[in-house]
């Protein structure tokens, strides 16, 4: 990647009517497809290089949804991206509560990374060296890579050793969210085959 992470955006989306457990990941592509427009204008104006590196991780705790969202952003870009990420941000959630969305500079990047990912399937964290903290179901993923990332960028990173869980996917469970939706749809699937 070459960047380091140095932005942190707290995204609280609420609590989830039943049904509706996607909602806060659709809500937040579109917020995040919205600042990519913005950073692909100023990209074409020659002011910033390259796509926008980002990861974001969930936390439900108590059911309350919120993203923790980390991003590269220049410098001379902050204040513009803080407003922008503020105002993109309202036109997909409505008139913003003063507690909605937090902003901050990243000092302390392992530090954040900690706390982003401390939710984690404990599986996961003990092999990366995380405490585990549970963090509520997540029906989406809880962790989202950049967009920027793609195949051959994954693929190098496994060989350099970047990415610890290459070669160990079959010996860990599931996420407890996946473990659901695979039993529902073999239920489902069952129920099809009985009529």
């Amino acid at each position: 990647m070459g960047q380091g992470l140095n932005w942190h955006v707290t995204i609280d989306y609420g609590w989830q009517e039943i049904g509706d457990e996607l909602k806060p990941s659709r809500m937040h592509r579109d917020i995040r497809k919205r600042v990519w427009s913005w950073w692909d204008y100023k990209r074409k104006k020659g002011e910033v290089t390259g796509p926008i590196y980002d990861l974001t991780t969930w936390e439900a705790p108590n059911g309350k949804h919120h993203a923790n969202w980390l991003l590269f952003i220049p410098e001379e870009l902050i204040e513009e991206a803080e407003a922008v990420i503020l105002n993109r941000c309202e036109k997909v959630l409505g008139a913003l509560l003063p507690d909605t969305v937090h902003q901050q500079a990243i000092y302390n990047l392992n530090g954040i990374v900690d706390y982003s990912l401390k939710g984690t399937e404990p599986e996961y964290a003990e092999k990366v060296g995380i405490v585990h903290k549970p963090q509520g179901t997540i029906w989406c993923r809880r962790a989202v890579p950049s967009m920027a990332l793609g195949r051959a960028a994954r693929d190098a990173a496994w060989r350099a050793g970047a990415i610890v869980n290459k070669g160990t996917r079959v010996d860990l469970i599931p996420p407890r969210e996946l473990r659901v939706i695979q039993r529902e749809q073999r239920l489902s699937t069952m129920q099809e085959g009985a009529v």
